[in-house]
């Protein structure tokens, strides 16, 4: 059974953890976590935990750093590193899931023929229902890649990508996206407050609209245009509503492809900062 050391015990982290292990599959989890009360939460949801890699090698017996799965923040990954140094040999697989670390940031702090995996999951992964978007370097094997997808698709769906460079397009779309999602919500309740509607009411409204409908495309696999054309009668409310938002000049889309623009610029800085 392979050793899987994961570093970090945060949200992402945590998520990750509790998924591999719901979905039982055939790996050795341990997790190190320098924050006290993070690292006690990870023995209570019944991992092994330890506040750094010194001291997992000390108290266990465990010899093979198999996979280690970086869900630490990027600001923090060179103090992680430093640790790793001495204790990761040339069959290690690394995982990371830190937006803006390139893999040629990797090859410079650790080696430059180390086997690294880039993966962009998103936050509904907390409840299983995450979409997660990664990549290789080309000395990772296909058992490794398999490994990978073994880890990643326990909480949600994921797509290999063919080219380091989509994870910018990824970050922006399914990464940053849930955001996008939350204050869609927000906004259509605090309009249907404005307009009267009891609080509660409003964001019932509001969030069963989308949970209802995102279930509906879900179950039915219709394409979403023709299930729009389906709720849009000729003449009719949603006709008219429908004419501003697809509006060429200043409708969703336009509005919706420069937010996502900004958001993967934002991704490639990051990566051409490190």
């Amino acid at each position: 059974m392979k050793n899987v050391i994961l570093f970090g015990y945060g949200k992402m982290g945590s998520s990750l953890a509790k998924g591999w292990k719901s979905s039982k599959i055939d790996f050795n989890f341990l997790i190190i976590e320098k924050e006290e009360t993070l690292k006690k939460q990870a023995l209570i949801d019944g991992f092994q935990s330890f506040k750094d890699i010194k001291e997992l090698l000390t108290i266990t017996n465990i010899k093979n750093l198999d996979i280690i799965f970086l869900a630490v923040k990027p600001q923090q990954m060179s103090l992680t590193i430093k640790q790793i140094c001495e204790t990761y040999n040339q069959n290690t697989l690394f995982i990371s899931i830190a937006a803006g670390l390139s893999f040629r940031w990797f090859q410079k702090s650790l080696n430059k023929n180390i086997k690294i995996i880039r993966a962009m999951p998103n936050t509904p992964a907390s409840v299983g229902r995450g979409i997660t978007g990664y990549c290789k370097t080309d000395n990772v094997t296909e058992l490794e890649k398999s490994e990978a997808y073994k880890l990643l698709s326990s909480i949600g769906k994921t797509v290999f990508l063919n080219s380091e460079t989509l994870i910018d397009v990824v970050t922006s779309i399914s990464g940053s996206g849930p955001a996008y999602v939350f204050y869609f919500v927000e906004v259509l309740a605090q309009i249907a407050k404005d307009e009267g509607l009891e609080e509660k009411d409003a964001k019932l409204l509001a969030l069963e609209t989308l949970i209802g409908s995102a279930q509906l495309l879900d179950a039915t696999n219709i394409d979403p245009k023709t299930l729009r054309q389906n709720v849009t009668s000729p003449a009719g409310t949603t006709e008219a509503a429908l004419e501003k938002l697809m509006c060429p000049q200043t409708g969703l889309f336009p509005l919706l492809k420069s937010t996502i623009d900004l958001a993967k610029k934002r991704a490639q800085n990051l990566n051409s900062n490190n």
